[in-house]
């Protein structure tokens, strides 16, 4: 384990690539920037490293060390550090938060093979071991909410709850060949590592300002390794919810918000849909966020982040 530092600390890494950036901020290898590199890390979070299912796992860690444990996995291009909004919430409400970089995103190793979901889990699990985590929230967006969704569905005696934002995979990926995605992965994350870092930040700070700073950073050290996921795939979680006996919450998009960007959409049978997978949910509850998009909690954070307090509190009144 590397002891946690207060933002810029350096860690040891094991898949042996090391990436440079120029002047102007662009990334010029495959892996992103490498481990070894400045870290910027937000205020009064601490940065450290942990081996974990053999490789070496990136995590920071803010809140209240003697509060419940909650665990943030964060999503698909994303890292820990794009998770700011919900973790500075949680920590601010005294719960000890742990956000963790996934296997070939921020500072964690980038191993060419390991992206399938018992890998996803392995790593996941092996923070909780490294860190001696005990009866934890799983957090989870996208990717990330598919990863804490399967954990809690597969180690159900050591989930305290789940919170899935948007999870990926909520009825299987689209009908598309797993070699294309990987390909179209590839190369958008070699035309991301093209940009420079003011460039990528100017993507994201007129609909995400307070995070385009993390977002960018995230841009930049994502690894082309991540094809890797798609290329593995994301089995549906409609079989996976009958297993997640822990109590769960589940935001959704609002299917309004997204039918005039994808006009193919049909909003009242995808809030059918929903409902309908979370039902096999034995102890769970899904809500759908007004005007929320993929990006729930960035996209409205006073009321997505009220219905993750308010779950949390019935858990912390015993009402499960």
């Amino acid at each position: 384990m590397v002891p946690e530092t207060n933002g810029g600390g350096e860690g040891g890494g094991t898949d042996g690539e090391s990436a440079a950036v120029d002047q102007d901020g662009r990334v010029d290898t495959d892996r992103g920037v490498a481990r070894n590199e400045d870290r910027p890390t937000p205020d009064g979070w601490t940065q450290g490293s942990v081996r974990a299912n053999g490789i070496e796992v990136s995590y920071y860690r803010v809140g209240d060390r003697d509060g419940q444990p909650v665990v943030a996995a964060h999503g698909f291009y994303d890292d820990a550090r794009c998770m700011r909004p919900v973790v500075d919430a949680l920590a601010a409400d005294g719960f000890d938060v742990v956000a963790y970089d996934a296997r070939g995103h921020g500072h964690t190793d980038a191993p060419e093979a390991g992206y399938a979901i018992a890998d996803r889990v392995a790593d996941l699990v092996g923070v909780l071991d490294a860190l001696d985590l005990a009866d934890p929230v799983l957090y989870g967006h996208s990717m990330g909410g598919h990863t804490v969704a399967t954990t809690a569905a597969r180690q159900s005696e050591r989930v305290r709850a789940v919170v899935m934002e948007d999870p990926a995979a909520m009825y299987g990926l689209p009908d598309e060949d797993p070699d294309a995605m990987a390909e179209y992965v590839r190369e958008q994350v070699r035309a991301e590592h093209e940009k420079s870092l003011d460039e990528l930040r100017e993507q994201y700070v007129e609909e995400h300002p307070e995070t385009a700073d993390w977002l960018a950073r995230a841009d930049q050290c994502m690894s082309v390794h991540i094809e890797n996921v798609p290329r593995q795939g994301y089995p549906p979680l409609a079989g996976v919810f009958p297993d997640v006996d822990a109590p769960a919450l589940v935001l959704k998009r609002d299917p309004d918000a997204v039918e005039a960007e994808a006009t193919e959409r049909a909003p009242v049978r995808d809030r059918a849909r929903d409902l309908d997978v979370a039902a096999d949910l034995p102890d769970g509850r899904l809500v759908h966020v007004p005007d929320a998009g993929h990006a729930v909690v960035r996209d409205e954070p006073e009321v997505a982040l009220a219905e993750v307090r308010a779950f949390l509190r019935r858990l912390d009144d015993g009402d499960w």
